[in-house]
């Protein structure tokens, strides 16, 4: 049962200071009296470039009475109801200053009276970063009970919250979802989310699978899995992905010699970090690590010296 929502969108006297919003700028005529015979076309052309500007204002808070300052004027020039906006403040109040939803957030959403995807989504975002986790899924439930569609960055906000035995069943659950709906299996960041969600559950096989059925793939579907298959001491997967990867950066590099080291193969870690040096890939403190690591098994004073250089 979803939780009873007040709706009053804040009991929070707006503090009357003007010194700490930012100054606004609204859009008008020249002439006041021009604004009675803007024809439909110009006022809603004052309208976007409205929800614009406070959609800027938005971002640029610096605290929260700035944006509740800047939410009562929303209120006063009836853009209560534009999701584009209200999204906005949903965001800014989670992402920027970790309102609990349940408070402020929650009943600014609850007085828009035909929320879209991209407002549920901010919803349900919030709920998947501060919890309780349980929240975003009956959101989810209730959106599409509404029958309003879910798009990618709804599922990459509630993917990103399962791991353990618990959020592994609603992880799959929600994969199902991915693919039931259609259009979503072909999305690069839902893919790279489900393989990073799969990974998190220790479910190596899984997120391979979602990686070879992936029909684009870029650089973090690659070292995301060579790096998991690194750390669960599987050389030889990671080995193989490696070699096809296209472009191997520092991280897939790193993550190779590394792997090598630590599963007691220095001499193929010291003939990756040849290949790395040959490639004219940036090392970084990790790389020289694992390299020296290398090194005092393998008694290769070689890369010992170089690495001493380099410091």
């Amino acid at each position: 049962m979803m939780v009873s929502i007040s709706r009053t969108v804040t009991t929070t006297k707006v503090p009357t200071n003007p010194s700490n919003i930012p100054k606004l700028h609204f859009p008008h005529s020249n002439h006041q009296r021009s604004q009675q015979t803007l024809n439909p076309f110009s006022r809603l052309q004052q309208t976007k470039i409205l929800e614009s500007q406070l959609v800027s204002l938005l971002d640029s808070c610096s605290n929260l009475s700035q944006t509740k300052q800047i939410h009562a004027h929303i209120i006063r020039k009836g853009l209560d109801q534009c999701c584009y906006v209200i999204t906005k403040l949903l965001r800014v109040l989670n992402a920027k200053f970790d309102v609990p939803m349940d408070l402020y957030p929650r009943r600014a959403f609850q007085q828009v009276k035909h929320p879209n995807p991209f407002l549920y989504t901010a919803l349900i975002r919030g709920y998947a970063v501060q919890g309780p986790f349980m929240e975003s899924v009956m959101l989810y439930n209730l959106m599409r009970r509404q029958g309003i569609g879910p798009v990618s960055f709804t599922f990459t906000a509630l993917l990103k919250a399962c791991s353990g035995d618990v959020g592994v069943s609603l992880g799959m659950q929600i994969h199902g979802q991915v693919t039931s709906l259609g259009g979503f299996t072909s999305d690069l960041y839902v893919g790279n989310t489900l393989i990073d969600m799969y990974v998190r559950c220790q479910l190596l096989d899984s997120a391979r699978k979602v990686f070879d059925e992936m029909p684009e793939r870029d650089v973090i579907s690659w070292t995301s899995l060579i790096v998991a298959y690194v750390r669960n001491g599987n050389m030889k997967e990671a080995g193989e992905l490696f070699d096809g990867l296209p472009v191997k950066d520092m991280v897939a590099w790193t993550a190779m010699i590394m792997g090598f080291s630590q599963n007691a193969e220095p001499k193929e870690a010291l003939e990756h970090f040849d290949r790395m040096l040959e490639a004219r890939v940036e090392t970084d403190e990790v790389t020289l690590a694992s390299v020296i690591s290398a090194c005092a098994q393998f008694g290769a004073t070689k890369y010992a010296k170089w690495v001493r250089e380099e410091d």
